[in-house]
């Protein structure tokens, strides 16, 4: 396991709306597991889940997996380019479907857990609008 310095810049399109960009630079730790690229950091106050651990797994190729855990929040997604998934997002207000459908992973992830992986993927949460959605997550 290695510390790192792991910088999240998500944004998010909602219909007919303005992009909402939020950009959390945070240390974290690297490991591989099992051929696996896991990184692991906690959320601050800026992406609105304080105190949550998310873990983000890359084959290193087109998929990306997230898993958070926190008081606030829990989820699993998955991103595979041309694919979709169906998952749960459980929140203290309740828990809400979502559907993801990736167009775009590129990861370019180095042995010791530096580079960047870029995600490009469509969201409905629960009953809401489809969000356009960018991820850029970038380590060193």
């Amino acid at each position: 396991m290695r510390d790192i310095r792991i910088k999240v810049v998500s944004t998010q399109t909602p219909k007919n709306e303005t992009p909402l960009v939020t950009e959390l630079t945070t240390e974290g730790r690297f490991f591989m597991d099992e051929g696996q690229y896991c990184f692991e950091y906690t959320e601050s106050e800026i992406s609105g889940m304080e105190g949550s651990v998310t873990r983000l797994i890359s084959d290193g190729d087109k998929k990306l997996v997230m898993k958070r855990k926190g008081i606030q929040v829990s989820a699993f997604l998955e991103f595979q380019e041309g694919e979709k998934s169906t998952s749960s997002y459980i929140t203290e207000y309740g828990t809400f479907a979502i559907n993801v459908s990736t167009t775009k992973v590129e990861c370019g992830i180095d042995s010791s857990g530096k580079g960047k992986i870029y995600l490009e993927y469509k969201m409905t949460l629960g009953m809401e609008a489809e969000t356009v959605n960018k991820l850029e997550i970038t380590t060193n």
